[in-house]
């Protein structure tokens, strides 16, 4: 399915490979391997609790602009996560839930 709405509401599986921790509202980079020449911003909303280095969670997310990836975004697939240069991650798309 291609998703055409400027924002997807997500949940991720995101494992924090970053020094800092991750807190507040944070907009790094997505990218799917399949699709290389496309990203898109991944916007987290973390107010309760801070991502630690090496810290797995499953938080909600939201993708914008998530037209690009056409047909290679779907639940299971592995985003990296970047901000500028540095990896700051990866995440596994577990859920996907499009506006109804």
């Amino acid at each position: 399915m291609i998703y055409t709405a400027p924002l997807l509401p997500m949940t991720i599986l995101f494992e924090s490979s970053r020094r800092k921790p991750i807190f507040g509202i944070y907009r790094p980079q997505a990218y799917i391997r399949e699709v290389r020449a496309y990203c898109s911003v991944i916007r987290f909303e973390l107010y309760k609790k801070e991502i630690l280095a090496g810290e797995q969670v499953v938080i909600p997310v939201v993708l914008e602009a998530p037209v690009g990836f056409g047909k290679k975004l779907r639940p299971g697939v592995l985003m990296i996560i970047k901000d500028g240069l540095d990896e700051i991650g990866k995440a596994i798309v577990l859920e996907i839930h499009p506006a109804s």
